[in-house]
């Protein structure tokens, strides 16, 4: 039976695209078949000639189920700025049925699917909806990556919370340094540690080259 998770994150810029292709490297490392996907790109960039985000061209790149590139993204904007603005602006509304219909196809040809969100928590898709809405939709576990730098434990605390109030599956969390320089990281992963209740699957030094390789490493799956 396929195991699927929804990768969000404390803030934008944290790592969780980096953490999404380390958990796929993990999963490939142990003999499985297991995709990606990135339902809602915003920002595109020249690939191998293709007009492309980054995002979407890595875990391509990475995923080992044969999945093209508009299956893994239902929506790409060229516009690097929140999905609900780069919607309105190209006129192409977000639909949580039509991710629907992609992730399900998705699935059924994975033993693991990671799905990456944009942003946190709480963006924005459209007017009415928001990252959260379409994690109900999916209705499939949470693995937060907490961005390691100064304001970490707010955030990380704030979006638990909501996530908790939502009556969602937080399958647990890990810990991405992002901010090599920052003082005191590892009082504040203690705070974290203490505070938490779910697990965390792994704290992930600074990797400057961010290779997926070396962060597998570094990941603790949960038994379950």
């Amino acid at each position: 039976m396929e195991q699927t998770f929804f990768i969000t994150g404390t803030d934008t810029g944290i790592g969780k695209t980096f953490i999404t292709c380390a958990l796929i490297e993990l999963m490939k490392s142990r003999n499985k078949i297991v995709g990606g996907m990135k339902p809602i790109a915003a920002g595109e960039t020249i690939h191998e000639g293709v007009s492309i985000n980054s995002d979407v061209f890595e875990i391509s790149r990475i995923s080992n189920a044969g999945i093209n590139n508009k299956d893994i993204n239902t929506y790409s904007f060229k516009e690097a700025i929140a999905p609900h603005i780069a919607s309105k602006i190209n006129n192409k509304p977000i639909s949580l049925k039509k991710i629907k219909e992609h992730y399900d196809s998705l699935r059924k040809n994975t033993d693991y699917l990671f799905v990456e969100g944009a942003g946190g928590y709480y963006v924005p898709l459209s007017e009415n909806i928001m990252t959260s809405d379409l994690i109900s939709s999916l209705d499939i576990p949470i693995i937060l990556v907490v961005g390691i730098r100064l304001g970490c434990l707010n955030h990380t605390i704030l979006t638990i919370e909501a996530i908790h109030k939502n009556k969602q599956n937080l399958f647990g969390w890990i810990a991405n340094i992002i901010d090599p320089d920052m003082d005191n990281q590892e009082d504040n992963i203690k705070y974290l540690k203490e505070k938490i209740s779910e697990p965390c699957m792994g704290v992930i030094p600074y990797i400057k080259m961010k290779d997926p390789v070396e962060a597998l490493q570094h990941i603790i799956w949960p038994e379950i």
